[in-house]
Parts: structure tokens; C-alpha cells; sequence
């Protein structure tokens, strides 16, 4: 079974009187000791939405300034139930990731309950939620525009409709898929690369043909910001023009052809609430990567314990998605192309570094190398640097009047100048398209 992943909460708090939960609070703690006092607590990172999939729901542990990440979670039972006691149990798969077994459907009729037993007997629960309506995207579309920054570029704009008189309340994601080029197709690899100095050909770098062209490839980037929208103070309950991404015209994805999935969840007031303190919170990139000032209140609250302290919101939304593909000849015709990835310089790193000479051994008719330094060439093959560009035509002619030491057997570019799969997949994607 595979799993979709997302980040984790992690949530770090250095100061305040703060709450977290509409019934469960926490005393006010001192700069100095609040690292230490809240190390340890659980963070419920769980967004469930009414597309009939497999969902999953992360725990993990929060983690002290000197730790280098959170810890996940294991061996709790996690479940959703309804206010019929109807119950949806979430199973570990991997450690911290508890998934359905197999697809589910909410009903937007009734109420949900988030259910926490962690593997040390605290149990946590939820406020009651239910589904708000279903409001599709209406529009998604592209257009070159320029921003508050008045730099130049194309802004992604969602339209949605709903007839009814309440306001709503969106939180958006997207994924972004982009064709990538490599500027120098080269149908020869690197083959044999030899350090061994007593097989009669000393230190050894050859070239074959490739087995296959990899100078097309496919990148994939995911929103990593909160982004969120609102018609309450809108005299309609449409969105209309909203712009949740934007992309200079310097940005290499829009070089070819570039497609971006818009994902829309329709949440409720409290949903909406949450997500924009902790968007004011925010400091540093990642959802749910934050450093964090006052108070934030959740929906989640510990059962059991005067101890224990929990994190994060159950949402439940309702969805809708769209797609677009867009060229760049589409919005800058008969412009220059966004610069590559990369540098794309040519090098010449020698086989035999400057000074290089062998001795012989005077018995067993082998040799050994005088020094300790590398191959220049050869260490930034094995290091995933060099790209085979062309052949050195200089090269015997070099040796002849210098002698190994500095001498380049080939022109090479950096790897990624010839190898796109250094940004991405070579694999097409299943929606991708080319109309």
C-alpha cells in the first residue's frame, strides 16, 4: 500500500500564556525552561477530505532546539467515528502514518470524532466536525500579468460558484509538473572508470554509447505555504480572479511546458481560523514548520492526563481540483527562454593531477603512486559532477610536452547540463499531455 506523504506538524513555542484546544490550556512558562516542557508533545496533523481515497493522518513527537527533527509517533489507535458510534479505524503503516484500510467516504450529513489512544494509555479526542458543502472550481486559468513587485510573470487564478447566502472559507494547495530540457544531448556515457594503476592502462576513464537519451525530463514541485481565501467580507460568495501562484518570467518551470493541479478544500469558520493564525505564525517555509509567538488554539484535547499536551487541528473539507497545461511561447512569443537550472560551463578536469608520477616497485613488477591526490577527473565522475561533453583532441599531444600530471583526456559539462534526471524523472507522467 502506498502512502502519500505530507509534512508533519512540528510546532515550536517560545514564550506566552498559551492555549491549544478549546478546553485543554497550559500555564504560562519561563524562555528559559519552555523548550524542555513542551519536548515530547503529540501533534495531530489530520486533514480529512470527502474524495472517496485511502486518507491518511500523521502523529509525530515534538522535538527539542537541539534535536534535528520530530520523532513519529508508533503504535497508537487512531480512528474517526460518527455521532451514531460508527467508527473508521486508521492503521500504522508506516511509522507515524496511520492510513485507512482502503477508500472511505464522508457524509456530509453528520458528525465526526477524531480518536487518539497513544502506546502510554492518554487518550485525546476532538470537537465534533462535519462536512461543509460542496463548492467546485469553477475556472482555473493562467495570465500573464504583473505583481505587487511589478515584476513580470504568470498569475494562476481560481474561480469557484455557490448560490448559497453563507460566506466560505478555502484553503489551497497545488502541484506543479514542468517539462525540463538539459541544453546538451550527448549520446555517449561514462563507462569504464578505473583507479587501478597496475592493470597496464593506469588511472582509466572511458566512454560507451547510452542505452538511452536523458535530456527530457519531468520536475514536480508542491505548494509548501498556506494559502487560504475567504468571501466573507466579498458581496458575493464566488472567488473571482484569486491568484494562488505566481511565477516570474526568470522561472525555468514555464521554459517548455509547464501544467498545475489546483487543489481546493472547502472548510469551515473554525478551520479557517486556525489556519490563518498559524499562517501569522509562520516564520519559516513549510505548512506546518513553525515558530510561534502566542496562542493557538486547536480543535484536539487530552482526555486523560494533566500532563500530556497536543497539538493540531482535525479538519474535515469538502474538494474540488483542476488542471491546466501552458507553454511559454503561450504568454512571451519570440522571448528568450528563462536561463537553464544551471551553469552549463565547459571544464577540463585532468585524469592526472599537476605533479602526478608513479614509482616502481622493484620486485613484482607493479607500481605505486607518489602522494596522496586524486584524479580530479575521475573523483567528480564517482561524485556525480562531470558529464562527458566531447574529447580532449590535445590531449596525447599534452602528455608528449608536459607529461601526465594535468592532462585532460575530455571536455566535460556539468552533469545536469547533459543528464536532466539530476532535476527530475525521465518517466512522463500519467495526466501529462502534450496538446
Amino acid at each position: 500500500m502506498q502512502i502519500k506523504t505530507r509534512p508533519n506538524i512540528v510546532i515550536w513555542i517560545f514564550a506566552g500564556s498559551i492555549c491549544f484546544g478549546l478546553s485543554a490550556c497550559i500555564e504560562e512558562f519561563e524562555a528559559e525552561n519552555i523548550t524542555d516542557a513542551l519536548a515530547g508533545a503529540l501533534v495531530v496533523d489530520a486533514r480529512i477530505s470527502d474524495q472517496n481515497r485511502e486518507h491518511t493522518i500523521f502523529l509525530s513527537r515534538t522535538f527539542s532546539l537541539e534535536a534535528f527533527e520530530p520523532l513519529p509517533e508508533k503504535g497508537a489507535q487512531v480512528g474517526i467515528s460518527d455521532e451514531l458510534g460508527n467508527r473508521i479505524d486508521f492503521l500504522e503503516i508506516t511509522p507515524g502514518a496511520y492510513s485507512t484500510n482502503g477508500a472511505i467516504t464522508l457524509e456530509q450529513d453528520k458528525m465526526y470524532t477524531l480518536e487518539v489512544l497513544t502506546i502510554d494509555g492518554v487518550r485525546y479526542t476532538s470537537n465534533e466536525a462535519s462536512l461543509p458543502g460542496k463548492v467546485e472550481v469553477k475556472d482555473l486559468r493562467a495570465e500573464r500579468r504583473v505583481n505587487g513587485f511589478e515584476k513580470e510573470g504568470i498569475a494562476i487564478l481560481v474561480d469557484n460558484e455557490d448560490t448559497s447566502n453563507r460566506p466560505n472559507y478555502f484553503r489551497y494547495e497545488y502541484e506543479e509538473t514542468y517539462k525540463i530540457v538539459a541544453p546538451y544531448v550527448n549520446p555517449f556515457d561514462w563507462d569504464e572508470i578505473d583507479y587501478d594503476i597496475n592493470d597496464g592502462d593506469g588511472w582509466e576513464v572511458t566512454i560507451a554509447s547510452r542505452d538511452e537519451l536523458v535530456n527530457v525530463c519531468y520536475g514536480n514541485n508542491k505548494s509548501n505555504d498556506i494559502i487560504l481565501a475567504s468571501t466573507a467580507v466579498l458581496d458575493a460568495n464566488n472567488l473571482d480572479d484569486f491568484e494562488v501562484r505566481f511565477l516570474g518570467s526568470e522561472n525555468y518551470a514555464i521554459s517548455h511546458r509547464y501544467s498545475i493541479l489546483v487543489k481546493q478544500y472547502h472548510h469551515d469558520i473554525n478551520a479557517a481560523s486556525f489556519f490563518g493564525l498559524l499562517e501569522d505564525f509562520s516564520s519559516i517555509e513549510g505548512i506546518f514548520s513553525n515558530v510561534q509567538t502566542g496562542r493557538l488554539e486547536g480543535n484536539i484535547a487530552v482526555q486523560n492526563s494533566d500532563m500530556a499536551i497536543v497539538f493540531g487541528y482535525f479538519e474535515l473539507s469538502s474538494y474540488s481540483e483542476k488542471r491546466i497545461f501552458f507553454e511559454y511561447e503561450d504568454f512571451f512569443p519570440n522571448e528568450p527562454l528563462p536561463p537553464y537550472l544551471t551553469n552549463c560551463a565547459t571544464g577540463a578536469p585532468p585524469l592526472y593531477p599537476e605533479g602526478f608520477h608513479i614509482t616502481p616497485v622493484p620486485e613484482g613488477g607493479e607500481f605505486i603512486i607518489d602522494g596522496t591526490a586524486g584524479s580530479p577527473l575521475i573523483d567528480g565522475i564517482l561524485t556525480g559532477l562531470y558529464a562527458y561533453h566531447a574529447d580532449n583532441e590535445d590531449y596525447e599531444e599534452y602528455i608528449l610536452r608536459e607529461g601526465l600530471g594535468g592532462a585532460a583526456p575530455f571536455f566535460v559539462k556539468p552533469l545536469g547540463c547533459v543528464d536532466c534526471r539530476v532535476f527530475g524523472s525521465i518517466i512522463v507522467p500519467k495526466f501529462w499531455t502534450e496538446e
